[in-house]
């Protein structure tokens, strides 16, 4: 999601999936249906913000194909997972129009990891680090080297402040809206984790990858 700080001072209500269902349907029509892309309504909207899927479930008429296959997906998938859609905005300075880029939340460990969501991705990713420093007999201290290593240092340095993305969002929301995992990281999770950092190219995954891969090895042989 965007880290951006733009509207993060707005109506409360704006904020709140328990009262913000008809300010959002007033935008989502305004977007899929009309069509229109500037005006005092996406001024008055956060940088990001989060809604109910039922709020605009069977509500907007999204009229082009592909807006309608992205609003229904969104749905249905925030549906199946008991959660919500999470809207950031972006505005284009120079042309000074608005656009809309829809997510479902909260994010979870499976979920295909793109530019839009690694800040959800890493702060996870933050949170496994965290419980092999604090319980290194199940698949080893991931920080144990830090010390003595100034690859792996940076490495989960770099980890870390791309987990910060999360911070603005952080002061929004609780953590279980935005993101989903097993705080006990049983091997199913910690299996859900290693395909995620396989199948996908940004930063730090690759060579995170093979470091994780390497410490559980050891772990195994000790």
């Amino acid at each position: 999601m965007s880290g951006s700080k733009e509207g993060a001072v707005v109506n409360k209500e704006l904020l709140d999936v328990e009262k913000n269902g008809e300010m959002v349907l007033k935008l989502f029509n305004a977007y899929f249906r009309e069509h229109h892309h500037s005006g005092k309504i996406y001024e008055e909207f956060p940088g990001f913000f989060m809604l109910k899927p039922s709020a605009v479930d069977g509500k907007v008429a999204a009229t082009r194909g592909s807006e309608k296959l992205l609003l229904e997906d969104a749905i249905q998938r925030a549906k199946e997972r008991n959660g919500y859609i999470g809207v950031s905005k972006h505005r284009n300075p120079k042309l000074g129009y608005y656009w809309l880029e829809l997510s479902v939340m909260p994010f979870m460990m499976g979920d295909a990891v793109s530019k839009d969501n690694k800040g959800e991705f890493f702060y996870i990713l933050t949170q496994f680090i965290e419980f092999t420093k604090q319980n290194p007999k199940m698949y080893g201290d991931l920080t144990a080297e830090i010390a003595s290593d100034k690859d792996i240092a940076v490495m989960l340095d770099g980890i870390s402040k791309m987990a910060s993305r999360l911070s603005i969002s952080r002061e929004l929301y609780p953590e279980h809206m935005l993101v989903s995992y097993n705080p006990k990281w049983p091997v199913t999770e910690v299996q859900k984790l290693l395909h995620s950092l396989k199948d996908n190219d940004q930063d730090w995954c690759e060579m995170f990858f093979e470091y994780l891969m390497y410490v559980m090895s050891k772990k195994a042989k000790s």
